[in-house]
């Protein structure tokens, strides 16, 4: 029975006398050009945004406390 360890295609042989490491062959994996600059604008622009609703809802919840406060008085 092989296990799949998920680390650099490799199974492991599961029987205890025999050890055999053999690497899978996966004919569809191709390599993939990724451009580090996009992705930590991506980030930043994430950031950007999460920011802009934490904003939104502090104003909101401290909006909503001042005209509660008003309608007690």
């Amino acid at each position: 029975m092989y296990k799949n360890y998920f680390h650099n295609n490799k199974h492991a042989n599961e029987n205890k006398d025999n050890k055999m490491i053999a690497t899978s062959r996966n004919l569809n994996h191709y390599k993939k050009v990724v451009n580090i600059n996009k992705l930590l604008n991506r980030v930043r622009i994430e950031k950007k945004n999460d920011i802009k609703k934490k904003i939104i809802i502090y104003s909101t919840v401290s909006a909503l406390m001042f005209l509660f406060g008003i309608f007690i008085v």
